[in-house]
């Protein structure tokens, strides 16, 4: 900085009249001290611009990153979800496989029922026989008594008759 104020300080001596010297040198310390800090400015804003840029890059790289895992999380949840329902397609297959299996046990217990029905009417058919059988002989043994009382009564008075 002191060299470019005296560089400066030098060309405006010559190019100009000065009435005061130390006047000129604060116009070249001013003028030397602006131009550098728009130079360090201009630096410290390249210097910016550059982080800036390496920022937004590994910003970039960050949201690349991010994204690739959440196509992985979405691809493994996609293969939960696959899982989940597989197994609940399973569960239903067995539930159905046991309904068919208790379906089977009911027709069963229903043939079953069924037969019980035939038995029991068979029952019911055998025992109405015996009752036709035993109302048949009932009336045959009191159709016998009243023969043999019939009969023992004709004996009885033609032994008085006689």
């Amino acid at each position: 900085m002191e060299q470019y104020a005296e560089i400066l300080e030098t060309e405006l001596e010559e190019a100009f009249e000065v009435k005061s010297k130390q006047a000129l040198r604060r116009l070249t310390l001013l003028l030397a001290g602006n131009f550098l800090s728009r130079e360090e400015h201009r630096e410290s804003m390249e210097v910016l611009r550059t982080d800036i840029r390496s920022l937004a890059e590994t910003m970039q790289r960050g949201f690349e990153v991010m994204e690739s895992r959440f196509v992985a999380v979405d691809k493994r949840f996609e293969d939960m979800h696959r899982l989940i329902e597989s197994r609940f397609d399973a569960v239903d297959k067995r539930f159905e496989d046991v309904n068919k299996r208790f379906e089977d046990v009911n027709k069963r217990f229903e043939d079953v029922n069924k037969r019980f029905e035939d038995v029991n009417k068979r029952f019911e058919d055998v025992n109405k026989r015996f009752d036709d059988v035993n109302k048949r002989f009932t009336m045959m043994f009191a159709f016998i008594s009243i023969g043999f009382t019939l009969l023992s009564s004709l004996i009885l008075i033609s032994g008085y008759l006689r």
